[in-house]
Formats: structure tokens, sequence, C-alpha cells
């Protein structure tokens, strides 16, 4: 009997641990719709310019492809910027549910842009906008409202949320006219504003806003009242308490934080984590996802759109892997797989290529395009288990409390600066470079990156994020 009655005690505490991750995992449902929202705008320009390219009434040349691919990086640096304020000012929640209306705005008027130019520009500027604006609270969000453990498996959701978007505009812009495809996208901006008007504000949020009691209910619904959890909050509440009882500064005196090494150190890592990840090339090929595969693929049998399904489908199953790589593995181990083997996968395509373009009679008119695929299929697969999905879920993790709105909205703001940049030269970089080049520097990049992030990047991996806080401020655990 005693025996039964244990194994009943751990039959409820187990059931009560899936219920808490059940209500984890559906308070990231709402970022996640959004962010399929956000991938759909950055995949959308690889199937909307081959069709405006094929119809003879648009007139399209590189210069303006570029600015149509391009425009919707634009704001995003200023987005990221207003994001990271208003997250402090109106809440985690609340930003989510505001910036779900211009998002649905933006694809509207891509969808019914007819033949303007003008408004076809403006609705991927404002889907560019709301991505930047998003980009600072995603993982903050996520981070906040769940538990150091499960914390592994969703953060990378959004990566693989960000990836099924890409896919889902790729799929759709095969056999869709690319103003259907904007019409469907705005099911998932309309989705998250209705499930966001249920869900819970960060408890982090509520306690800077001295609505503590608002904030215990909000944590114990999703989080439980074990020990560990009411010791974790008690933390939360301590760390809040101490930053209110400091003396109001002045602007001179908030650029002090600068020198803090809670805000300063994380900075610097993911400034590098994230030009690492953009440097290897990962947004100028899912922006001209077909016009690079045409590029690579050169004369041969196999047909540009379905490799794209095929890097589609590989992207997938990637996000899902690195959902787990993030829950089992070392914040360090996964990063030092998935860069070395987005640098060998750059390195091999960029041999091919130079053979391919310069001794192409050594391979007897044999149709070895398949290596190509291949080796851009293992970018993509090493590219999605860690590089892309990392620095994003880092960012919520490193930077303390008090700074992670300010800290957030700088690093997202570098991130889209340079995005844009990558985006609106790779054109040109594709004209004056050879594409074997190209991949070569995006290769080298990812090498001298990985040298760097195997020397500054800490171990995150199961901890508190007032323990993260502790080791940047240089206590001891």
């Amino acid at each position: 009997m005693a025996l039964s009655g244990c194994e009943m005690g751990s039959d409820n505490r187990h059931t009560s641990l899936i219920v808490l991750r059940l209500r984890q995992s559906i308070i990231s449902l709402g970022p996640i719709l959004i962010t399929i929202s956000l991938g759909l705008a950055e995949g959308y320009s690889a199937i909307l310019l081959p069709q405006l390219e094929e119809d003879p009434d648009w007139n399209i040349d590189t210069q303006l492809s570029s600015w149509i691919a391009s425009i919707a990086t634009l704001p995003m640096p200023v987005g990221c910027l207003l994001g990271g304020w208003l997250l402090e000012i109106i809440g985690r929640k609340w930003l989510h549910i505001a910036t779900c209306i211009p998002n649905l705005m933006g694809w509207l008027l891509i969808a019914f842009s007819g033949r303007s130019i003008a408004m076809l520009l403006a609705g991927r500027f404002i889907t560019g906008m709301c991505v930047g604006v998003l980009s600072p609270v995603l993982s903050i969000y996520v981070a906040e409202t769940s538990d150091p453990v499960f914390r592994g498996f969703l953060l990378p959701s959004i990566s693989l949320a960000l990836n099924c978007g890409i896919a889902t505009a790729h799929v759709m812009g095969t056999f869709l006219e690319w103003k259907l495809v904007a019409l469907l996208a705005c099911i998932f901006p309309a989705a998250c504003f209705v499930l966001m008007l249920f869900m819970p504000e960060s408890p982090t949020f509520l306690i800077k806003k001295n609505k503590t009691d608002d904030a215990r209910k909000g944590f114990l619904w999703f989080r439980g009242d074990s020990e560990e959890s009411t010791a974790e909050f008690g933390a939360i509440v301590s760390n809040q308490k101490k930053e209110a009882s400091l003396p109001k500064k002045t602007f001179i005196e908030y650029l002090g934080i600068f020198k803090s090494s809670t805000f300063y150190k994380p900075l610097l890592i993911l400034l590098v984590f994230f030009s690492v990840m953009q440097c290897s090339g990962n947004n100028p090929i899912a922006f001209y996802t077909i016009n690079i595969l045409r590029d690579v693929l050169g004369n041969s049998s196999v047909d540009a759109y379905t490799s794209m399904l095929i890097m589609d489908g590989v992207r997938i199953v990637a996000s899902i892997l690195g959902c787990f790589g993030q829950q089992y593995l070392r914040r360090r181990v996964l990063m030092m797989l998935s860069c070395s083997g987005t640098l060998c996968s750059l390195f091999i395509l960029s041999i091919y290529l130079f053979i391919a373009h310069n001794y192409d009679y050594l391979f007897n008119n044999l149709d070895l395009s398949s290596i190509a695929v291949l080796a851009l299929a293992g970018f993509v697969l090493f590219t999605n288990i860690g590089l892309l999905p990392l620095p994003y879920s880092m960012t919520g993790e490193l930077f303390a409390s008090s700074s992670r709105g300010l800290g957030s909205g700088i690093v997202s703001f570098f991130n889209m600066v340079l995005m844009f940049i990558l985006v609106k030269i790779t054109p040109w970089l594709f004209e004056v470079l050879a594409t074997e080049a190209v991949f070569l520097v995006f290769g080298l990049s990812c090498l001298v990156g990985l040298i760097v992030l195997i020397i500054i990047l800490p171990e995150t991996k199961d901890k508190p994020l007032h323990e993260i806080e502790d080791y940047f401020n240089g206590k001891k655990n």
C-alpha cells in the first residue's frame, strides 16, 4: 500500500509538471504565431521577385528588385529601438497585441496593391517595421514565462516559427500568386491578436510596475508553487526591490549602465554572435533563394523551386532538432557544432562552384549539381540547429532584468542594420564577385566567428535568469 501511495504521489507531481509545461507552451503560442508572420515577410521576396520579373508589366531591374527585397529590412533597426523602449512602457503582452494591427495592415496593402509599386513597397516597409518592433520582445516574453529547464525548448521554437513562416511563403508562392499569399498571411497576426488577449503579462514587468500580487498569480499559474519556483519568484522580487530603491538617475547617469558588467559584457557577446550569424549568409540566401539557386544550379535539370522546397524541409527539420538541441545540449557545444557544420558546407559549396565554373571539362559533362544541393542543404541544416536560434534565445537570457529592454533593443537594432546592409548588397556581390567567392567569404566569416565565440560565450543552459545576472556581476553561485 505504501508503494502505491508513493507511486500515486509521483504520478500527481508528474501530471502537475505536464500541466505547467502545457500552460507555458500555450503562452508561447502567441509569439510563435506572430513570428510565423515575420518569417513570411522574410521569405516573401524569394517568391515575389521571380513572379514580378516574369511579368512584363512590372519591368523589374536589379536595382528595383534589391529595393523590393531590402526595404522590409530598412525600418527594422528603428523598430528594434522602438520595441526595446515600448516593452518596458506598455509591457511584453500588449506590445505583441499592438504590433499585430500594423502587421495585418501591411499584408493587406501588399495584397491589394494591384500594380502600384508604391503600395507594394509601403506594405513591405510596414511588415518590416513590425519585425523590428517585435524582435526584442519575443525571446524576452518566452524566457520570462517559462522555467529554466523548459526554456531551452521553448526559446528555439521562435526560430522554428520563423523558419515555418519562410517555408510557408515559399510553398504558397510556388503554387499561388503573390497577392493571394499576402492575403493568406493576414491569418497569423489576426490569430495572435485574439490569443494574446487571454495570456498573462510577464511577472518581471508586473513587478517593475509594483503589481506584485498580479505577478504572483500569473507566476504561480504557469510555474506552480514548488519550493524552487517560489524561491525564484522571491529572487525576482528581491532584485526588483533593490533596483527600485536606487535613486532616480539623470540621463547622463543613466548612460553609466554601459559601464556595468551586467550590461556591456552580454552586449558585446551578443553583438559578436549576431555578426557571425548574419555574415555567414543566412539572410541573404533566404531573401534571394530562387535567384541564388538558379545561379548555383546553372543549366542543371534540377528545378530551382523544387530545390527551394527541399531546403525549406531541411530548415524546418533543423529547427526542430535545434529545439531538442537547446534542451539537451550545452549552448557552447551546440554553437561549436553549428558553426563547424556551417563553415564546412560553405567551403564545400565554394570549392564545387570554383571547379564547376573553371574546370567543368573534368566532369565529362556529368550533372553533379546534386553536390551543390547537398552542400546548401548542409548549410541550412547547420545554421538552423544553432547559429540562427542561439543568439535570439540568449538575448532573452544574458541581460539583467533592469537593462533587458535596452540591451535587447540595441542588439536587435545592430542585427537589423547588418541584415539590411547584407540583403541590399547581395545582388551587387554576386555581380561583382564570382558566386564561389561570395560563399567563401561567408565561410571565412563563420570560421573567424567560431574562434571568437569559443573564447567569449558563457554557458547558460538550465540556469535561472538571476544566476546568469550574478555571473556577469562577478558573484559566485
